[in-house]
């Protein structure tokens, strides 16, 4: 089940829009995105997020599994996917909010996209693998759960340093 949340602008958009949000951006140039770059490509916009605008891009939770950060929410709907294309848009339930109405936040995931799109998911997994990340502080700990707290910190040096 899934519960629309009334400002996302204060608590972040579901997954499932993020995720679309980049498969359409590689729909325009004529590209499919695999399982594993979606995963690390809304991980990395919503890393940005947090640094950049103050607040979370989604609010599903991000695990620190043994192949990198993953999003719950976008395994369960894609399962073991692999390296295939993805080729449609992942529903969303009714009521949840678009990003159409959050220049801001598109903002930042075309940013993501024009600076780490065409990179592969073996290269986006080393990115989000290196240390110091997020999934580096958190990878077999007691809990998988990568807290928003330490990918803001983590993103804001990021943004620092560029």
């Amino acid at each position: 089940m899934t519960i629309a949340i009334d400002n996302p602008q204060r608590t972040g958009y579901a997954a499932e829009v993020v995720a679309n949000a980049f498969l359409g951006l590689a729909r325009q140039e004529g590209r499919a995105l695999t399982q594993m770059q979606v995963h690390k490509l809304v991980f990395i916009a919503h890393g940005f997020t947090l640094a950049l605008l103050g607040r979370p891009l989604m609010y599903n939770t991000v695990h620190a599994w043994r192949g990198g950060p993953v999003v719950r929410r976008l395994w369960q709907l894609w399962g073991e996917r692999g390296t295939r294309p993805i080729e449609d848009a992942l529903p969303v339930a009714p009521g949840e909010p678009e990003l159409s109405g959050d220049p801001e936040a598109s903002d930042v995931i075309r940013s993501v996209w024009e600076a780490y799109g065409r990179m592969d998911g073996l290269e986006l997994s080393r990115l989000t693998h290196r240390s110091g990340s997020p999934w580096s502080q958190v990878y077999g700990q007691p809990t998988d759960l990568i807290p928003d707290q330490v990918t803001r910190e983590y993103y804001t040096a990021l943004a620092r340093s560029a």
